[in-house]
């Protein structure tokens, strides 16, 4: 038999950037790493860009364009969402909020960099998600 780490009990979403990191800062702070080692995903901050994309009665699709921020505390996951567009994304449009997409995407990334930095907290920051393997892709 093998041991199989349970998922995520809990997905908890902070309002602001600084309430991200302030999560982040007090894992960083309770969690004894001496005892629980972690793998370098489960230390790391994680900031993405997503599309959820579905059909619309409008014969363009319904688009939610967002940017999450993300890292596991314990067995649970604490994200920053940050919702660039949702609406029926037009072709003529599509390029222009995939732009403010990147955008956001790049201030986000650059707060958190930021904010670890003011913490004192030398944590990776990659381009990615987390999600249990057991749930479909959002991206």
């Amino acid at each position: 038999m093998t041991y199989e780490e349970p998922g995520p009990t809990f997905g908890v979403e902070a309002a602001t950037v600084e309430e991200f990191l302030r999560l982040l800062k007090e894992r960083e702070a309770t969690e004894d790493p001496s005892r629980e080692p972690r793998s370098a995903t489960r230390r790391a901050v994680f900031v993405a860009q997503l599309l959820d994309r579905q059909s619309s009665g409008y014969g363009h699709p319904a688009v939610r364009r967002s940017v999450v921020a993300t890292f596991a505390y314990g067995h649970d996951l604490v994200f920053y969402r940050r919702t660039t567009s949702s609406a029926v994304e037009l072709p003529e449009i599509a390029k222009k909020t995939a732009e403010r997409q990147q955008e956001t995407y790049e201030e986000v990334r650059a707060e958190v960099e930021r904010g670890l930095g003011r913490m004192g907290l030398d944590l990776p920051v990659y381009e990615g998600s987390i999600r249990s393997p057991a749930q479909p892709s959002a991206n």
